[in-house]
C-alpha cells in the first residue's frame, strides 16, 4: 500500500503536462515574429491519458536556427507535439495567432492552478489523518 493513491499520481502528471504545455505556447508567443515558423501544441488529452498508463518521452527541438525555445532546447513531456493548422498564412508563413496563444496560456494556467490546488487539499488530507492518528 502506497501513501499516495492514483489521484495523487495523475495530478503530478497533469501538473507536469500542463508545465510542458505553458513552455511550448510561451515559445510559439517568442517566435511570433519569426518568419516560417510554425505554432505547436501538446496533444494535452491523448498525453494526459497515455500519463495514466505510462509511456515513454518525447522531445521537442528547434527546427530552425531562429527559433527561441525556452528551458535551455529541450521539452520533457510525455505525448505528442503537433502544428496547428493555420488557413491563411501571412506574408511571412508564420502561423502564431497572439490572441489565440495568450488564451491557451491563461487557459492553461487555470487547469494548473486547479490541479494544484486538488494536490494540495488531498495532502492536507493526509497530513490530517496522520495528526489524527496521534
Amino acid at each position: 500500500m502506497t501513501i499516495f493513491d492514483r489521484t495523487i499520481g495523475l495530478l503530478e502528471r497533469a501538473m507536469d503536462l500542463r508545465g510542458a504545455r505553458q513552455r511550448i505556447i510561451a515559445s510559439n508567443v517568442a517566435n511570433e515574429e519569426t518568419p516560417g515558423y510554425r505554432a505547436k501544441e501538446l496533444q494535452f488529452k491523448d498525453a494526459l491519458s497515455q500519463a495514466a498508463k505510462g509511456t515513454t518521452m518525447v522531445q521537442v527541438r528547434s527546427t530552425h536556427p531562429g527559433h527561441i525555445i525556452i528551458g535551455g532546447g529541450s521539452v520533457q513531456a510525455r505525448g505528442r507535439v503537433t502544428e496547428v493548422p493555420a488557413a491563411d498564412l501571412p506574408l511571412d508563413a508564420n502561423s502564431v495567432s497572439l490572441d489565440t496563444e495568450m488564451a491557451k496560456l491563461s487557459d492553461n494556467a487555470m487547469h494548473y492552478n486547479t490541479a494544484a490546488t486538488v494536490t494540495s487539499m488531498r495532502i492536507r488530507q493526509l497530513l490530517s489523518a496522520i495528526r489524527d492518528a496521534k
